[in-house]
């Protein structure tokens, strides 16, 4: 394994659990930010995804210590405005990855998954680059300051793969047309990108998710996304 948990300093509360690869010599970092399932062993791998490409990276156990349906709200709440609780424990991230990882602050990106994707994108203003995955979209006053943007989301998904045009749309609107990008997958669902189990989430989520993993369609958007922020970082 490259990476390891670590305990990352708040300032206020208890500290947060994270876990962490901080590969020698890297000059670039990624904020690695859960599902709704939260920390998991699948975004653990996505982790070390980046640290093996050269990033320092880390995902925060955004639910630690709270209850998962409180969490929720609070995770929501934060797309709505890029502000509240899960922004801070994200940005304690981000502080310490910084600090650890010895980086530049714009040379360090976010990447979510699910909820995620859509925390991504209310956070994005303090980052180098996001990647939003099936996740919500934030209002457009939240997205006026974002930095590059890259969309992955499933053709099978039907709640979510509106947004792979919404999105532009709504950066358009904000002047920032050419600063965003997104793909559709058409033959896989929600949750693509990461290779966890979860077999009654997959049987509950039909049909409007179609929570599937494919490992062609996945590395075919691991590799756009990998692009990215090659030229954005």
């Amino acid at each position: 394994m490259l990476g390891t948990e670590v305990q990352i300093p708040r300032a206020s509360g208890p500290s947060l659990t994270a876990y962490a690869a901080l590969p020698k010599g890297a000059s670039r970092g990624m904020v690695v930010i859960h599902e709704l399932f939260g920390r998991q062993p699948e975004i653990d791998r996505v982790v070390e995804r980046f640290a093996e490409a050269g990033y320092a990276a880390v995902g925060p156990d955004l639910f630690e210590g709270v209850t998962k349906l409180r969490c929720i709200r609070q995770s929501l709440a934060t797309i709505g405005s890029g502000e509240g609780m899960i922004a801070e424990r994200i940005e304690d991230a981000r502080r310490w990855l910084c600090e650890h990882g010895g980086l530049d602050e714009a040379r360090v990106g976010v990447i979510g998954f699910c909820l995620g994707g859509g925390l991504a994108l209310a956070v994005g203003r303090h980052y180098g680059g996001v990647s939003t995955n099936y996740g919500d979209l934030p209002p457009a006053e939240v997205l006026r300051r974002s930095p590059p943007i890259i969309g992955c989301y499933g053709g099978r998904d039907r709640v979510f793969r509106r947004n792979a045009e919404r999105l532009p749309e709504r950066m358009a609107a904000l002047g920032k047309g050419d600063q965003v990008e997104t793909h559709v997958f058409p033959t896989v669902g929600h949750s693509f990108l990461t290779d966890g189990h979860h077999p009654v989430a997959s049987l509950l989520s039909r049909p409007l998710f179609e929570i599937r993993w494919d490992p062609a369609v996945a590395e075919d958007g691991w590799g756009r996304i990998m692009a990215f922020f090659e030229r954005t970082l």
